[in-house]
């Protein structure tokens, strides 16, 4: 069989490796749940997988912060790091559940020192004021283009093995296969686990956002 290029090639091996001609109706519910253990990690039988996180995921947005609410990127997965610049240097912050921001750090606004996140956003404190916004950097895992909506993407061209085995895993489950979805999942675990141990200190190059 030809080489795994295309979203068309990736449906193609996964039928033939499953023995099911029956599946087409189905392949994006498979290729949806398969991103989302990618992107996500997932536990299945006692064996966790991790979610991906390669040098290829890392982003970093060079960003003015002007509030005390800052939307997360729609690509975020998980954040690496984050630093905004006063008293004339980069200050990285620190990051804290809800609760030790509220009962910890000022409302008032000034300098922040530390962050959460909830609902989607980065919450800061001290707070911003709007009309002194503070430099910064965000730097976060992405997730891959999504197959739904491209024909092709990096983790699968180069991770192949990912996708494949995540899809038959997702079959496995629809078919109530119990030993195919130990094998399967057990496969893609291992493949996470490679891959991730690609991941260094590399980042992507800068994007200045407002």
């Amino acid at each position: 069989m030809a080489a795994i290029n295309q979203r068309t090639d990736l449906d193609s091996y996964v039928t033939v490796m499953a023995h099911r001609d029956d599946l087409a109706t189905y392949m994006d519910n498979f290729v949806q749940l398969t991103e989302t253990m990618i992107n996500y990690g997932f536990e299945y039988g006692g064996i966790q997988s991790e979610g991906l996180r390669t040098k290829e995921m890392e982003a970093r947005l060079a960003v003015s912060f002007n509030a005390t609410f800052y939307d997360l990127p729609a690509d975020y997965i998980e954040l690496i790091a984050l630093e905004v610049e006063y008293h004339g240097r980069r200050n990285p912050l620190r990051q804290v559940s809800p609760q030790i921001l509220d009962g910890t750090y000022s409302t008032a606004t000034g300098p922040p020192k530390a962050y959460t996140i909830q609902g989607g956003e980065l919450e800061f404190r001290p707070g911003i004021d709007p009309a002194s916004p503070y430099t910064g950097e965000l730097r976060y895992y992405a997730q891959p283009q999504s197959l739904l909506t491209h024909s092709a993407n990096w983790v699968m061209t180069e991770h192949p093995n990912i996708y494949v085995y995540g899809m038959l895993f997702q079959i496995a489950l629809f078919a109530d296969d119990e030993e195919g979805r130990e094998v399967w999942f057990s496969s893609f675990a291992s493949s996470i686990n490679g891959a991730n141990k690609t991941a260094g200190n590399y980042v992507l190059p800068r994007v200045n956002i407002c």
